[in-house]
């Protein structure tokens, strides 16, 4: 946390940002770099420090002297921006956030779909694919290449929300929504060390496959929840609201 104490007696106690703390190098140049700009920029001393002590708790979380970037200040303080909300990232942002991961020595598992309507056997491959890995990476198909997949009613819900709901289950560290209706794209920008798909995959080529074993990374094939399939639930859903309506 932080203590400020103003000329003429106020004193502000700004309290911790909870962060998993991986390094503390440069935490103190970000703090008095953000209270400085927010300061000359005309904002009051107990706000600089707030948001002065939010950017310092952004850096500790990275190896080494990180640029606390405008994307990293806005997100963290989005009144809306749930903590589990953090794990959505761009490609771009995706990338910078895994070169930390790896300088951690953390390895990284990669899986990819549509996730629309998600079911228990969503949630098993979700935990079997974070158990092969230290961190779990979850390309999402935006909804324009869902439609290209699924056809002109899917996907029940846009990306935005799949992403949150994705975002939220704890087996999941990152979600980031591609546009290509293969994960190939995706994949060689992840580079993860691990590549999960399905066991109905078994004996077919995986996209991806041959890039990430050419690193050194390998394919794990998640077991399935029989009779679970969004497809099929739909098609109960429909069956079932003609007959209503009959």
């Amino acid at each position: 946390g932080m203590y400020l104490a103003e000329r003429g007696g106020k004193d502000t106690y700004v309290s911790t940002a909870p962060r998993e703390v991986y390094d503390v190098t440069g935490a103190g140049d970000v703090v008095l770099s953000v209270f400085g700009m927010f300061s000359i920029a005309g904002l009051g001393f107990s706000s600089a420090a707030t948001i002065a002590n939010l950017a310092a708790s952004i850096e500790v979380t990275r190896i080494g002297t990180e640029v606390i970037t405008r994307e990293d200040l806005a997100r963290a303080l989005s009144p809306a921006h749930a903590s589990y909300e953090r794990k959505i990232h761009s490609a771009g942002e995706l990338k910078t956030a895994l070169e930390h991961e790896r300088r951690a020595g953390r390895r990284i598992a990669f899986t990819n779909g549509c996730f629309d309507l998600l079911h228990a056997g969503h949630i098993q491959s979700l935990a079997f694919a974070r158990a092969q890995a230290d961190v779990l990476v979850v390309g999402l198909n935006s909804d324009r290449s869902v439609r290209q997949l699924k056809g002109s009613g899917r996907p029940i819900y846009p990306a935005a929300e799949r992403a949150r709901i994705l975002a939220a289950l704890e087996a999941v560290d990152y979600v980031v929504v591609f546009e290509e209706t293969r994960a190939e794209k995706i994949i060689r920008a992840v580079q993860p060390d691990v590549l999960i798909k399905g066991e109905d995959w078994r004996g077919k080529e995986v996209d991806g496959q041959a890039f990430v074993e050419s690193r050194g990374g390998r394919v794990a094939l998640a077991p399935l929840l029989g009779g679970r399939s969004t497809t099929a639930t739909i098609d109960r859903m429909s069956s079932s609201a003609r007959k209503n309506g009959a």
